[in-house]
């Protein structure tokens, strides 16, 4: 039995980095045809991205403490959310539904910048999200991954009973959660205190 539950959490392990990968690609088309669809709203009645929103980024003086502060509340309170629906039987669906959030989002962002400001709009839309995002990227899948674990170790029909094993595996997963926490924290320090230096000389070209 317990050979036969080692087959399935391997195999469903290895299958969802595609699975989030065609997720992410689902909602970025749909953030993107959404944007075409009504881009009146996004384009002009929202403003997104317009030229009154990045002049005002552009003069804008960033408090680097109070926004690292703001950065990580924003960062906690996603890992916490996701890793409190891990416990529950809705756990494997939420990080779903979040991966195809992120791509839904990202395709309606790069959508409407490109549209505003061309090949520039992707230099934007690179500025927003570097530095911090080489290491929330990484970070995030593995957070993922970690919330299906704990999902299915809770909601697992092969769930082992023998409790060294299951030991192990808790302190397993404690050292990888803390080893997660910290990244997204230097990810929010970079994200407060080097992302609105480099936001800050692209927007010069606009």
């Amino acid at each position: 039995m317990q050979s036969v539950s080692a087959g399935i959490t391997g195999r469903n392990s290895n299958s969802r980095p595609m699975r989030w990968l065609y997720l992410f690609l689902g909602g970025f088309i749909l953030g993107t045809l959404a944007m075409n669809l009504w881009k009146n709203i996004w384009l002009r009645d929202m403003d997104l991205l317009g030229a009154a929103a990045l002049s005002r980024l552009k003069y804008l003086e960033v408090d680097s403490g109070a926004l690292f502060v703001y950065v990580l509340k924003e960062r906690m309170g996603v890992l916490l959310l996701l890793g409190l629906l891990a416990t529950t039987g809705i756990g494997s669906m939420a990080v779903s539904l979040y991966a195809a959030w992120m791509g839904l989002t990202a395709g309606l962002f790069l959508s409407v910048s490109v549209i505003r400001y061309g090949l520039k709009g992707i230099l934007l839309v690179l500025a927003g999200i570097l530095p911090q995002g080489l290491l929330l990227v990484p970070a995030y899948l593995m957070f993922m991954g970690w919330c299906c674990r704990i999902w299915e170790e809770l909601h697992s029909p092969f769930r082992s009973c023998e409790q060294g094993r299951e030991n192990r595996g808790k302190l397993k997963s404690l050292l990888c959660l803390c080893c997660i926490t910290g990244v997204v924290i230097i990810a929010s320090i970079l994200e407060s205190y080097v992302n609105p230096i480099i936001l800050n000389f692209v927007l010069k070209i606009f």
